[in-house]
């Protein structure tokens, strides 16, 4: 809040008599996460477009956005403390809501007394509107008050400082990631599931980075990353020589270290994953295994001297790699490859307390899922037989994922664990 009360400071009013048609006032706050999650605890409006990012990913704004009354909110602090101030008595007020309000907004009330009653009662009217920090109006309306009409000038209460925790929240942190580091590899939009990775990682409390494969992908990217506000988001095309290892180092001048890595990049040439294994070309492989298998062995690489104090490497694999799933092709052997050296990372980086694993979903709307031939059969047949009888959404992936990062799985290592309603289990 701009306005920040100073311990010791008084707050006065203004009396009907003492105000005319035309003035004014107002007050500025930054909206904050612990913002939203106050006014959701207190109102208990747990809409999932203020509270949970991976579903406002999805939503129509892209983001988390406050919710409307908290920004109406101001206005009232205004009201009570400013002008007309202490004695004042609300009796109706009108809003329209032009503009979401999104974490990290500055959002100023400002009141204009329109109209003084002359009937008898010290009522006013007032023109309200709320701008953010662009100047933009987000919130429009009107308020009818009735003004005090004795002087009031009190010492101005400073509230106690609050500090949130798991526990504070209606629907807590599946798991503790409040002061660990990590960063994401692979977000290609609001579906991925990179995504919901990133997303349950932000919940549980970590600090996260992450990267965009070219400008083209960034304001898909970006679009996640504000809403989880990341401390940076950096282009990361694996196949260019250097871009990896600047991400590392920006990890190292921003943080010091890390905890956790998420690793979600997948690639083959289409003319190599629409054919036969047996056909592919040698160039097509190589390409194949080098962007999908071995940069995660350059980032476990650039990852272990950052992880002085343990940390967890995660993968993203398919259960195409130990059976044939048709029109999966060459990311078959590629997947089983990128299984098989995350279980040697487990055991030649186990000794440091780095873990590693590979998450292996069933079939997801994705847009990397998208370049499989009929993948809309695979979809379907997968909900048919896995006996929970639906798909896996992203949300789901990102649960286990944080679980496998935070110190509640700091026993675990090198596992590939299916998440996938089941299906794995059947013939």
């Amino acid at each position: 809040m701009s306005d920040t009360p100073i311990p010791g400071s008084t707050i006065e009013n203004r009396t009907f008599d003492e105000i005319s048609v035309g003035d004014s006032a107002s007050l500025s706050r930054k909206i904050t996460q612990q913002d939203i999650e106050l006014f959701a605890f207190v109102s208990g409006d747990v809409n999932p477009a203020h509270l949970d990012p991976a579903y406002a990913a999805t939503d129509m704004f892209h983001q988390v956005i406050a919710h409307g009354m908290l920004g109406a909110g101001v206005i009232s602090s205004v009201l009570g403390t400013k002008l007309p101030g202490p004695g004042t008595i609300y009796l109706s007020q009108d809003l329209k809501f032009l503009r979401p309000v999104s974490i990290g907004d500055t959002v100023t009330a400002t009141i204009t007394v329109r109209e003084k009653a002359e009937n008898g009662k010290p009522n006013l009217t007032l023109d309200c509107v709320c701008t953010n920090q662009e100047g933009v109006a987000v919130i429009s309306g009107s308020a009818h008050v009735r003004a005090p009409t004795k002087k009031v000038r009190r010492p101005r209460v400073v509230l106690p400082e609050i500090h949130m925790g798991p526990q504070a929240l209606k629907e807590p942190p599946i798991v503790d990631l409040r002061g660990k580091r990590g960063l994401v590899i692979g977000i290609a939009n609001e579906h991925s599931i990179a995504s919901g990775c990133a997303a349950a990682f932000a919940k549980a409390g970590a600090k996260l980075a992450a990267t965009y494969v070219n400008e083209k992908a960034r304001p898909y990217v970006t679009a996640v990353t504000d809403a989880l506000d990341c401390d940076f988001v950096m282009p990361c095309d694996v196949r260019k020589p250097g871009e990896l290892e600047a991400v590392f180092e920006r990890v190292k001048a921003e943080w010091g270290g890390l905890d956790f890595l998420l690793h979600s990049i997948a690639y083959a040439p289409r003319e190599d994953l629409h054919g036969r294994v047996t056909d592919s070309s040698s160039e097509g492989f190589a390409l194949a295994m080098d962007v999908s298998c071995h940069s995660f062995l350059r980032m476990a690489h650039l990852a272990e001297p950052l992880m002085s104090e343990g940390g967890c490497l995660l993968a993203v694999s398919f259960y195409g790699s130990e059976r044939v799933v048709e029109n999966y092709n060459l990311m078959g052997p590629v997947k089983a490859a990128l299984e098989s050296a995350m279980r040697y990372v487990a055991a030649e980086l186990g000794p440091k307390g780095i873990r590693a694993h590979a998450i292996s979903p069933g079939p997801i709307r994705t847009r990397a899922a998208s370049g499989l031939d009929r993948f809309d059969e695979l979809i379907e047949k997968a909900a048919a037989r896995a006996p929970e009888g639906h798909l896996v959404e992203i949300g789901d992936v990102g649960n286990l994922a944080a679980f496998l990062a935070s110190d509640a799985a700091r026993r675990i290592t090198g596992t590939v664990i299916p998440i996938d309603g089941g299906e794995h289990i059947l013939a």
